[in-house]
């Protein structure tokens, strides 16, 4: 397996861990998404900060490049930020739609800033990924109506912070892991959500204790490790392309967890992501 099929592994892997956020949400009690937030990224950062220490040493978090280490936090928690703030404003269809147009903002990043040639592979995975998701998401349920226009917009926001995020992490990951990154992101959003905590908020740390650790060693810690280090092996045009498996790997979830039998328009809509994941991973014949 070459290296650039590892990195495609590492990022299908972690679409499916982290598409089973959703599911966990549905399952949490008393407790507010903004408190959710906090304690999933505080629990990712004690569970990295203990693996690191017993696997790597306490140098592999030693900052490297603060600033942009820095920028990726901040990208990543305006980006949760807006997408929830999405989801409070508008349909839940609309904003997990909105932060999926990601790929296009990082196929431009890519294109004037990492001066990556767009493949004609890349452009086509795009469109076959978006348009399943369109249909995994139902478009008789998207609404873009006037009174919804600032949660549209903080969708459209939320994806382009998501490409900016993915697009800072870049370079850097040529110097360190997915471990260092993923740390420093996860405990800049903890400090930004912090501000959000009511008391009341520890009283549903009680009932959700295990939903918690779920979603902040696997869905959070594990996943973003490997969303990292797929980063480092896979050219940036083609990572949340890739990444766009996640809604995919929550309807898969509601079919086991919640018995959600998927309609004919979402087996077509994971038919075509599947298709472009395809199409943007597989191997060109040597001539």
């Amino acid at each position: 397996m070459t290296e650039e099929q590892k990195g495609y592994l590492k990022l299908i892997l972690f679409s499916v861990f982290a598409g089973i956020i959703g599911i966990i949400l549905i399952l949490v009690k008393n407790l507010d998404i903004f408190s959710v937030i906090f304690f999933r990224a505080i629990i990712a950062v004690i569970f990295l900060f203990i693996v690191t220490i017993l696997k790597k040493g306490i140098r592999e978090l030693s900052l490297v490049s603060p600033l942009r280490t820095l920028l990726i936090g901040l990208f990543e928690g305006i980006s949760i930020f807006l997408y929830f703030g999405a989801i409070l404003r508008t349909s839940i269809s609309n904003a997990i739609f909105l932060l999926y147009t990601a790929p296009v903002f990082l196929i431009i990043l890519a294109k004037f800033f990492l001066k990556e040639k767009i493949e004609k592979d890349t452009i086509t995975g795009m469109f076959l990924t978006l348009s399943g998701i369109i249909l995994i998401l139902d478009p008789r349920s998207f609404a873009f109506r006037s009174q919804e226009t600032i949660g549209n917009l903080m969708g459209l926001g939320a994806g382009f912070f998501y490409s900016v995020m993915t697009f800072s992490a870049k370079p850097i990951m040529k110097k360190v892991s997915g471990y260092y990154t993923t740390f420093w992101q996860y405990l800049i959003v903890s400090f930004m959500f912090l501000f959000f905590i009511e008391t009341k908020s520890f009283n549903g740390l009680y009932v959700n204790w295990w939903l918690l650790i779920i979603m902040g060693v696997l869905c959070t810690g594990i996943a973003f490790v490997l969303f990292m280090e797929g980063l480092k092996r896979v050219k940036a045009q083609k990572v949340l392309i890739v990444a766009t498996v996640e809604p995919l790997a929550g309807t898969l979830a509601a079919l086991l967890v919640l018995k959600e039998v998927p309609s004919f328009l979402t087996i077509i809509g994971a038919v075509l992501i599947i298709y472009g994941v395809y199409r943007v991973t597989r191997l060109k014949p040597v001539l």
